[in-house]
């Protein structure tokens, strides 16, 4: 959503330079491509739609503490 915004608050920006933009950030780089965003922006509509239906969907995600090595080395692996 981040990215609606800014695309919002500069209407006029190319797309590279958008991208550019979310790769240099000092606060954490988002990296996609051109193709990415093109086909994001063209699905606006659904992943607004779906936000607002799921407003806690990421904040439902927790940490959890994995007691044993052998569990904790395949998340590592998986990931």
């Amino acid at each position: 959503m981040i990215v609606f915004v800014y695309v919002d608050s500069h209407p006029t920006l190319p797309q590279n330079c958008i991208i550019e933009h979310f790769q240099t950030l000092k606060s954490g780089a988002l990296i996609f491509t051109q193709s990415t965003l093109c086909h994001k922006l063209w699905d606006r509509e659904t992943l607004e739609a779906h936000v607002h239906n799921n407003p806690t969907a990421l904040s439902l995600k927790c940490p959890h503490i994995v007691t044993r090595p052998d569990i904790e080395q395949a998340l590592v692996l998986l990931v």
